[in-house]
């Protein structure tokens, strides 16, 4: 007997990493897709890997996450973030197949004084938060069969995360200097 196949955008990233482990010890057949692979800015690209993987479900991690760079380029950021994350949403709505979609945090203005959930008004402060939350109403339109995950400060062994970054610089330091004025709840990728 075959085992599904789940496609995974965004092969070089945290939530892809964990997700190939969990799926194949789940029974899946997980097929990562990076940059090399799929360039979720282009239509056809993304419907060449979908067709080639023939997923029963795709899963879109890929994202431009340079938060502060994005303030910059704002065209990079909406082109992944959103035309991206459309254009993969709508391509598995043309084959019937599902899609979840991973947001972030950042589609929030970050003035509420305990955690955000689903039905809080959005309001996003910068170009990253406002292009990934132009993604996620692309997603909601192009398939109705989606699902949105918003994760704030993704943490794994693989990859640069803020909590790798603490650990490594306390090993070095006798004192951290780090931002006091934000809050967050890490997501574990794993």
């Amino acid at each position: 007997m075959s085992r599904e196949t789940i496609l995974v955008m965004g092969r070089q990233g945290q939530i892809a990493g964990a997700l190939r482990a969990a799926l194949e010890a789940g029974g899946f057949s997980a097929r990562l897709a990076g940059r090399s692979d799929c360039d979720i800015t282009d239509a056809g690209s993304v419907a060449c890997a979908i067709a080639q993987a023939s997923p029963a479900l795709v899963i879109n991690a890929a994202a431009y996450t340079a938060v502060d760079k994005a303030e910059e380029d704002a065209d990079a950021a909406f082109a992944v973030n959103r035309h991206g994350a459309r254009h993969v949403a709508a391509t598995a709505a043309s084959a019937s197949i599902p899609v979840v979609h991973f947001s972030t945090d950042y589609v929030f203005d970050g003035a509420k004084p305990f955690p955000y959930d689903e039905t809080d008004p959005t309001g996003p402060l910068g170009v990253y938060g406002r292009s990934k939350l132009s993604g996620e109403a692309d997603v909601a339109a192009a398939n109705p069969r989606h699902a949105i995950l918003r994760t704030a400060w993704v943490c794994s062994p693989d990859g640069r995360n803020f909590l790798k970054t603490m650990l490594r610089l306390a090993q070095d330091r006798d004192e951290l200097r780090v931002v006091d004025d934000q809050l967050g709840s890490p997501s574990f990728a794993q």
